[in-house]
């Protein structure tokens, strides 16, 4: 049976923060493309923020439903502390999933796709109370030093307990959830894509020159396992060599991290006038337009890298870590480099021979910049999504 030969499906997304981060941005770029002639989407955020207002841009119905503030910020380093495990916040996530139940029946909803470790829980219980088919979404590597240990452990339970289908963004994520588990058989890796609109633009510079001084950035939350003090160790040392080149770190601190942003700026201070901190953009392409060299060094493996296949959409030479879902995204020397996790001296070794080799670098970007065009689209992932929506239903 064709996808076109059933009604109109009612699903319900949820995610419990409404910040501007990965997994939004995701999940934004997935239903910018969904096929609204079979699938109505409909979102519920747990707080109110940016996510909401992109979500309505594009027609979803979007609601805002406040989970408590205690449960809403809690990190995932306190997970396993006990002081946080109180029957206050356990109560707040039984009285937010019964109401998301009630409201789920009330709105005939086909099916619930959660995308966020905490919706993944009161989204999975309340699929549960109503009897709706419940999709969790996992973005990250279920394991230590990521979450707790003890939390990895109940997570991997529920896993098998709460939704009736998983989707991840990677064989890394997969893999890490399940390993050679049964559960495979219900679960998809749907990698991320990027939009038309931002797939819509000619190469950087048609992939054959450098500013007059390269600039070298780094892009993304400023969060100390994304790598952001070994991308400025890289360049002391190419400073220490002699290697020109302007650094730019692009980002922001998010969820009460802002004392590791504190801590890579105090250590800036022997680059001088070499780096420079852009904080948070909105204007990411054109950033990426301005660059030479983009560089992703997250010191544990990355669950997949949407800042990569960004990068490369524009046609810059990536050196990413060579760990996690990265090395599902680049194919070393041929539409990228893959560095080893957390070595600055072979990030400076690498970044210092790609420097050197303008002509290589041009060559990279231009594999990059047709290959995301191939298979990291927004229209292939929602086309997978829809598929999987529907063998469930």
């Amino acid at each position: 049976m064709k996808i076109n030969d059933y009604k109109t499906k009612n699903i319900l997304y949820l995610n419990h923060t409404a910040k501007w981060s990965g997994g939004e941005i995701a999940l934004f770029r997935s239903l910018s493309a969904i096929n609204k002639q079979t699938l109505s989407p409909n979102i519920f955020l747990a707080e109110d923020g940016i996510l909401a207002d992109k979500m309505r841009s594009i027609g979803v119905n979007t609601e805002v439903l406040v989970l408590g503030e205690k449960a809403i910020e809690l990190r995932k380093d306190q997970l396993d502390k006990k002081t946080v495990l109180n029957m206050e916040s356990l109560i707040e996530y039984i009285k937010y999933s019964i109401m998301l139940s009630k409201r789920m029946s009330d709105m005939k909803t086909d099916l619930v796709h959660c995308n966020s470790l905490k919706s993944d829980i009161y989204g999975g219980i309340a699929g549960r109370i109503s009897r709706i088919p419940v999709i969790w979404h996992v973005r990250d590597h279920i394991s230590h030093p990521y979450l707790p240990k003890k939390i990895v452990s109940v997570f991997k339970k529920l896993a098998k307990i709460l939704p009736s289908g998983i989707i991840t963004n990677s064989e890394s994520t997969l893999n890490c959830l399940f390993g050679n588990s049964y559960m495979k058989n219900k679960s998809r890796v749907i990698y991320d894509g990027l939009t038309n609109e931002e797939l819509n633009s000619l190469p950087r510079n048609a992939f054959c020159s450098w500013n007059e001084i390269p600039k070298i950035g780094i892009l993304g939350r400023i969060v100390e396992w994304k790598g952001q003090h070994v991308f400025l160790d890289a360049a002391e040392i190419l400073l220490q060599r002699g290697v020109v080149a302007k650094y730019q770190v692009i980002g922001a601190s998010l969820f009460g991290e802002d004392g590791y942003e504190s801590i890579i700026v105090s250590k800036a201070e022997k680059l001088k006038s070499s780096v420079e901190f852009l904080g948070f953009r909105s204007d990411v392409k054109n950033i990426l337009q301005n660059l030479d060299i983009l560089v992703h060094c997250s010191i544990l493996p990355e669950p997949f890298g949407q800042v990569i296949i960004e990068g490369m959409a524009e046609g810059l030479p990536v050196i990413a870590t060579n760990a996690g879902g990265v090395k599902e995204i680049i194919t070393h020397n041929v539409d990228g480099i893959l560095s080893p996790l957390g070595d600055e001296i072979a990030l400076a070794n690498d970044l210092e021979n790609l420097l050197a080799q303008p002509g290589y670098a041009s060559k990279l970007g231009q594999k990059a910049y047709f290959k995301i065009r191939e298979k990291f689209t927004a229209e292939n992932s929602a086309r997978a999504i829809e598929s999987f929506y529907h063998e469930l239903l």
